[in-house]
C-alpha cells in the first residue's frame, strides 16, 4: 500500500489526518468549521462532543493534536485507543475478523474453541490465496507456495470484545519480495485480489448453503467453486462454525476513496455445518484424469535392473494437489531423474495426472526439465505412510 503524503508516525502507527477526515465522514461524523490548511472540527452523528482533526504537521502541537484527536473518537466509538489507531493506520491493508459466538462472558472462549478458531481462520485465508490461483474444487498440496507466500505478509492484529474475534491485516498491494520464485509458475499475488476472492467464495457459499438447507442437494456448491469455494474452505468454514452460536467473517477494506466498498460481512449458523461437511464430502471425491505441469524433488527411485524403465516418486512443490506423485519413465528420463536426485535438483514435467486408489500417478510425461529451487520452498518431510510402496532410494 501507498503511504499517503501526509501520513506521520505516531505511536508505532501510520496515521494520515486528511484520510482520518474522509474516514470519519464515510462514519458518518460531519465537518463543523474549522481553518483551511490548518485544522477541521468534525462533529459524530449523534451529535456528541466534536474532535478537532490538525491538518499541518508543521506546528509544535501537531501530533498531541492528533493523538488527543485519535483517542476522542476511540471514546465516541466504544474503542480504546491502540484499536482506534489500528482502524486509522494506513500502513496496513485490509481487516479480515473472524468471530466464533460462544455461550461464555464476553472476550474468552475455551482454550480448544480459541485454537480451532485461529487454526480455521488461516486454512480459510490460504484457501482464498490458493482460489486466487486457481478455481478449484479440491487443493491438496497444489499452490501451497503460495498460500505460504500470503500467509508470511498477513499480520494478526489484536482481539476485540466480542464473543471472541481474530483480526487479520492483510496485505492490499502486490507480495513482491515475499513469495517463493518457482520457474515457471507465475508472478507474485496480489493482496486485495485474495481479499476480494475470499468474499466471494464465501457469499457463493453462504448461497449454496441457502439452497441446501431448503432442498437437501449440494448440487448448488459445484456452481461456487467458480467464486472460489473448495474444499479447504467449506471444510474450514464447518470447523469455525461447529461448537458455537454461530460464527461471521467481516472484511473492512482499507480504502479512502469514496467510492470505497462498504464492509462485507457473511454468517454462518450451527444449522448450516450439515450443508458444509456436505460440501466437503462432494469436493474431495476421487478426482478425474486431468493435465497438470509438476514441480518436485526425486525423493525415490526403483527399477528391476540397470539399462531399464523404472517408476521415481516426486515429492510435489507446486502444480498438483497431489503431496506425492508416481512417474514411470523410461531408460533415458530414469537416468535423468538419478542426476536430478544427485545434484539435490528439483523436476519439472508435463503429463496426465490420474488418482488410482490411495494414489496419484503422471502419465506420458513430457517437456522435462532440470529446475534450482530456493530451499525454502521444498516442502518439510512427511512422515512414511502406507502407500509408500516403493523401497528405498538406491542412489
Amino acid at each position: 500500500m501507498t503511504i499517503p503524503m501526509d501520513a506521520v508516525a505516531l505511536d508505532g502507527s501510520w496515521i494520515s489526518p486528511s484520510q482520518t477526515v474522509a474516514y470519519l465522514q464515510r462514519q458518518g461524523w460531519e465537518v463543523r468549521g474549522g481553518r483551511d490548511g490548518l485544522y477541521l472540527r468534525l462533529v459524530p452523528p449523534t451529535l456528541g462532543r466534536s474532535v478537532v482533526v490538525p491538518l499541518d504537521a508543521r506546528h509544535a502541537d501537531f501530533r498531541d493534536l492528533l493523538s488527543d484527536a485519535v483517542a476522542t473518537v476511540g471514546d465516541i466509538s466504544g474503542l480504546d485507543y491502540q484499536r482506534m489507531l489500528t482502524r486509522l493506520d494506513v500502513g496496513i491493508g485490509d481487516l479480515v475478523r473472524f468471530r466464533k459466538e460462544m455461550p461464555t462472558p464476553h472476550g474468552t472462549i475455551p482454550w480448544s474453541s480459541g485454537q480451532s478458531l485461529i487454526a480455521s481462520s488461516s486454512r480459510l485465508l490460504e484457501a482464498a490465496a490458493k482460489a486466487q490461483r486457481e478455481k478449484v474444487q479440491y487443493f491438496g498440496n497444489k499452490h501451497w507456495t503460495s498460500a505460504k507466500a500470503y500467509m508470511n505478509s498477513v499480520r494478526m492484529g489484536q482481539t476485540e470484545v466480542g464473543s471472541y474475534i481474530v483480526t487479520a491485516l492483510t496485505p492490499v498491494g502486490d507480495i513482491a519480495g515475499v513469495d517463493v520464485p518457482l520457474p515457471g509458475f507465475g508472478e507474485a499475488l496480489t493482496g486485495r485480489e485474495v481479499t476480494r476472492t475470499l468474499v466471494s467464495s464465501l457469499e457463493a457459499t453462504r448461497e449454496a448453503t441457502d439452497y441446501f438447507n431448503r432442498t437437501s442437494s449440494s448440487a448448488a456448491f459445484d456452481e461456487a467453486v467458480q467464486y472460489g469455494a473448495s474444499y479447504e474452505l467449506t471444510e474450514a468454514l464447518a470447523r469455525l462454525v461447529s461448537n458455537s452460536d454461530g460464527a461471521q467473517v467481516g472484511v473492512e477494506w482499507r480504502d479512502w476513496r469514496d467510492d470505497a466498498p462498504t464492509p462485507t460481512y457473511v454468517r454462518f449458523e450451527p444449522s448450516d455445518v450439515t450443508a458444509l461437511q456436505s460440501a466437503s464430502i462432494r469436493f474431495a471425491k476421487t478426482e478425474p484424469s486431468v493435465d497438470v505441469t509438476v514441480l518436485g524433488t526425486v525423493t525415490l527411485l526403483d527399477r528391476p535392473r540397470p539399462g531399464a524403465a523404472g517408476v521415481i516418486r516426486l515429492n510435489v512443490i507446486e502444480g498438483s494437489q497431489a503431496k506425492k506423485i508416481r512417474v514411470r519413465l523410461p531408460e533415458n528420463l530414469y537416468d535423468l531423474a538419478i542426476q536430478v536426485f544427485r545434484e539435490g535438483l528439483a523436476m519439472r514435467l508435463s503429463g496426465r495426472q490420474e488418482k488410482e486408489g490411495r494414489l496419484y500417478w503422471l502419465y506420458n510425461p513430457r517437456e522435462i526439465d532440470l529446475v534450482e529451487v530456493p530451499a525454502v520452498a521444498v516442502p518439510e518431510p512427511t512422515d512414511r505412510n502406507d502407500d509408500d510402496e516403493l523401497d528405498q532410494p538406491l542412489f
